[in-house]
């Protein structure tokens, strides 16, 4: 239950962080709304150890993110924007979690609370094989056909720096939240993290070499698998016509977070 003071403060921390957030430019003007929605639903859903657990992981998609961007840019694989993050892909990332934690303000259980860090961790996991995987010096191999090498960035191309990168990030969300206390079994924090995670990298990289759109840019004429691009609505030419990166991304979390739910299930059966 929200007392005024406390709840007041949480208000004003979330608010500014989202502000810091757009004068750092590591989000968009538009991100600053979805970005406080998400804060929002976890310090109002499971307190300030879940919001300290998705700040760490902006913080750390940020960091990945801008390392090396340069380079990035110059193989076509960066974040646009300068990696500064717009509202559907923070959404799309954190949506899952913040749905979670907003059922868990209504009916707190561990449950949410192993459902919330199986999709944080899914998306940091996500984060950090795709900017970790843009750097590696091997050819990325499509996962669903290991003998068929793609260029970087492709969808569904997978790399081991890149596999690595998920281990990293969704380990990291694990240590995060294990001395804050989101989760009441300890003992379930880094497997559940780490598993959903790198779980949610994996079903990220399937779908998006079975289903995720491709196409081209009308105007510049670059491969892309945005929905516009240049301004430009681009055409499709294999793939789901609207499954994007953003709605995979959403699915890698789901996945992530009912892997860690199973994960904390075996582990209270034995």
């Amino acid at each position: 239950m929200l007392t005024l003071i406390p709840a007041l403060a949480e208000f004003f921390v979330v608010v500014a962080v989202a502000l810091a957030a757009v004068l750092l430019k590591t989000i968009d003007a538009r991100g600053f709304l979805a970005s406080a929605a998400v804060g929002f639903a976890a310090i109002y859903g499971g307190g300030v150890s879940w919001f300290i657990t998705v700040a760490v992981f902006f913080i750390l998609g940020v960091a990945f993110t801008l390392y090396k961007y340069g380079y990035k840019r110059k193989l076509g694989g960066a974040q646009g924007k300068g990696g500064a993050r717009n509202w559907p892909h923070i959404l799309a990332n954190g949506g899952v979690a913040s749905l979670v934690a907003a059922w868990n303000f209504f009916h707190p259980s561990p449950w949410n609370a192993v459902l919330f860090l199986g999709a944080v961790s899914a998306a940091a996991a996500d984060t950090g094989a795709t900017e970790l995987g843009l750097l590696s010096r091997e050819e990325p191999r499509l996962i669903t056909a290991p003998s068929r090498k793609v260029p970087p960035g492709t969808s569904g191309g997978v790399t081991r720096l890149g596999s690595l990168g998920a281990l990293l990030a969704s380990l990291i969300i694990g240590v995060t939240a294990l001395p804050l206390g989101v989760l009441g079994y300890p003992f379930a924090v880094i497997p559940a993290c780490v598993l959903g995670g790198v779980a949610g990298a994996v079903a990220d990289s399937l779908l998006g070499a079975a289903v995720q759109r491709r196409g081209y840019c009308v105007a510049c004429l670059k491969p892309t698998e945005a929905l516009s691009h240049c301004g430009e609505k681009t055409r499709p030419t294999s793939g789901t016509p609207y499954i994007e990166n953003n709605v995979v991304n959403v699915a890698a979390t789901v996945v992530g977070a009912l892997v860690a739910a199973a994960i904390l299930l075996v582990q209270l059966s034995i």
